[in-house]
């Protein structure tokens, strides 16, 4: 079902000038002091938006940016090293521009609030003669009225290669595609949610600066550390940047951005951003959204996919061939017992494996699988919709298998089935390889075309009916009856006697009940155990 989101519109010049204070570090370089641009148009950030910077001993740190604020000059622009202050060298310029477009509300304000020529940006002095080691490093402005602002809040300065604490594998998928759902548009944006999930940005009103705001899960960054948008342009792009949102650090869409702008998006499908290089920041939080920009007046941007990317986790695919995989499907048994070789009988038996009898408890798939460019670390099998199954499944390999590639291994994958009752459970074997990739064996040859090839390593199997549980009788009601009177305690016992009991009066109607009540009670003992 298509939902249409309504348009809104936000003023968001009025909230910036709330702010007492800005900055911008527009690049920062090691051993660069002139501006470096993508594609010959784009300014590269260089260390701009990181956390954790590293460079080599003797190296030198340039920067290029901007600092201003209402009511006062900036003074200079100073950094910091383990709470050191460190100078800069003298290169400042005025910045007419930012009175222009609002930022300050008095031209004086924007004198001197640039810092670093395109040609020749300002150095951090000192930065070469650091020795080998980890720094606590911020760039700080300081204004004429004694006031400062954070230039680049503090970030880690590794000095002499050390790379600090890298992600740790794990378990999670690679490639995490989240739902793309609208929190909210802005501007003259009417976002059309399409069958295929993907979202329709159309851009309608004129002079607009439009905006699209999508909610994302608590995507953590410090294991999803990149995200890849496809996208699709009609008309212009309204070139502006990209932010994120989180719960703490960022909660209102504000620094930290990246680059949305012609050319790099202009003309292409897809964008991957790297959250440390271009949301220096929001490394390690926990995202709750994303805006891009819109497309100019008249013109949309479909946003197919948004991918969060996991380079330390496991990646879930099928079989592919250009991937470096190779399979053979050779042998099924159940209970150890062949019941299918070769390709055409695997192919007539996997499809439906007759387990109705219960007497089949285990099914055997056996065959070999590789990939060239990555070692296989196990195999394991998949019930219907329930979790991979790892285990020791390899085989003995022989050479005729390995001569094909060397990655090439046997697996004789064993699955238990008696549990498996009622209506067909399906199996597949996966493998695991040492790249993180976890491949779905489910090689189809020439799909959809005459004589194609079904290899694909699974078997369907029919499990025995569940058993039906016989139905609870009610005990028999017992009629009325006088209550016996009870004998004294010091009664004698009567005597034995050879002759049958009579089997009337009240006597044989409670006998009676008592065993109906005993099978009532042991129905519900049975039934309980079940």
């Amino acid at each position: 079902m298509k939902k249409i989101f309504a348009v809104v519109t936000v003023i968001a010049v009025a909230l910036a000038l709330c702010i007492s204070s800005f900055a911008g570090l527009d690049a920062m370089y090691a051993n660069v002091k002139e501006l470096e641009r993508y594609d010959d148009e784009s300014p590269n950030a260089g260390f701009a938006g990181k956390v954790s910077v590293t460079i080599n001993k003797g190296d030198k740190l340039y920067i290029l940016g901007w600092a201003a604020k209402n009511d006062a000059v900036l003074e200079k622009i100073y950094w910091t090293v383990d709470g050191e202050s460190k100078e800069c060298s003298d290169v400042y310029r005025d910045r007419e521009d930012l009175f222009t477009v609002g930022v300050v509300t008095d031209a004086e304000y924007a004198k001197h609030a640039g810092f670093g020529y395109n040609d020749d940006m300002m150095e951090l002095i000192g930065a070469d003669e650091l020795a080998e080691g980890e720094y606590a490093v911020a760039i700080i402005a300081l204004f004429d009225d004694g006031s400062e602002a954070d230039v680049k809040p503090e970030f880690t300065l590794y000095v002499g290669g050390q790379q600090g604490q890298e992600t740790k594998e794990n378990d999670l998928p690679r490639k995490l595609a989240v739902e793309l759902v609208p929190d909210s548009t802005q501007n003259g944006v009417e976002i059309t949610e399409e069958d295929d999930g993907s979202l329709l940005c159309e851009t309608i009103e004129e002079n607009a600066d439009p905006w699209i705001s999508l909610v994302l899960d608590e995507i953590d960054t410090s294991i999803y550390t990149s995200f890849t948008v496809t996208y699709e342009i009609t008309g212009e792009l309204h070139g502006n940047n990209v932010y994120l949102r989180d719960l703490e650090v960022n909660p209102g869409y504000s620094p930290n951005v990246g680059t949305w702008t012609p050319p790099k998006m202009q003309g292409k499908t897809e964008r991957t951003f790297e959250i440390e290089d271009e949301f220096g920041l929001m490394v390690g939080t926990e995202l709750t959204g994303v805006r891009f920009p819109g497309a100019k007046t008249g013109g949309s941007i479909r946003i197919t996919s948004i991918v969060f990317n996991n380079p330390n986790g496991v990646n879930v695919r099928d079989f592919d061939s250009d991937e470096g995989d190779a399979l053979s499907f050779d042998q099924i048994l159940a209970n150890d017992a062949e019941i299918a070789n070769g390709n055409d009988a695997i192919i007539a038996t996997k499809k439906a494996i007759d387990g109705t009898n219960g007497d089949i408890t285990s099914i055997t798939m056996f065959g070999w699988y590789g990939n060239a460019n990555s070692e296989t670390v196990a195999f394991g099998y998949k019930i219907d919709d329930a979790d991979i199954v790892y285990g020791e499944f390899f085989a003995d390999t022989e050479d005729a298998v390995t001569q094909l590639n060397a990655n090439n291994r046997r697996f004789k994958v064993t699955v238990p089935v008696s549990e498996l009752k009622d209506d067909a459970h399906t199996i597949w074997v996966y493998a695991k390889l040492a790249n993180g990739d976890i491949v779905k064996l489910n090689r189809f040859d020439n799909r959809g075309e005459e004589g194609e090839k079904d290899r694909e390593v699974y078997v369907v199997f029919n499990g025995p009916a569940t058993p039906t549980e016989a139905p609870t009788e009610e005990p028999t009601a017992t009629p009325d009856a006088e209550t016996p009177t009870e004998a004294p305690a010091d009664a004698t016992e009567a005597p034995a006697t050879t002759e049958e009991p009579k089997k009337s009066g009240c006597g044989s109607v409670a006998l009676g009940g008592a065993a109906v009540i005993a099978l009532a009670a042991a129905a519900l003992i049975i039934r309980k155990k079940h």
